[in-house]
């Protein structure tokens, strides 16, 4: 009979930590779920073919309209490379074409402009 009674025990304490992971595992779901589901930023590259970017005419141009642009943040320019980054709002009505026309209206060619829109961070 304490044989029974010791069964018992190991089979309520499997149990209790049984449910105590699952709801463990349950809670950390839900919370990164939640944080994916409503991205609080877009990110941003623009590339411009041809290493044009360097232009001492186009360049500060493209710069200076991008800079206007309502609620840019961490704008990073690499001249070498000839891309920038940053990010947006994520309600922002900006749109890949949108941000195109301004590389367009710097002077650029549209087959040179291109465009990468993600809510994930965009590797520098």
């Amino acid at each position: 009979m304490k044989e029974s009674h010791i069964k018992k025990r190991y089979i309520l304490t499997m149990t209790k930590a049984v449910i105590f992971l699952f709801v463990f595992c349950l809670a950390s779901q839900t919370q990164n779920t939640s944080n994916a589901q409503t991205p609080s930023q877009k990110y941003i590259r623009i590339d411009i073919g041809h290493g044009a970017l360097h232009c001492p005419f186009l360049g500060p141009k493209f710069e200076m309209l991008l800079k206007k642009t309502n609620g840019l943040e961490d704008f990073f320019l690499d001249k070498q490379a000839s891309y920038v980054t940053f990010n947006l709002p994520a309600t922002t009505e900006m749109t890949a074409e949108s941000l195109k026309q301004i590389g367009v209206d710097a002077g650029y060619p549209p087959a040179d402009v291109m465009v990468t829109m993600d809510n994930k961070p965009i590797k520098k």
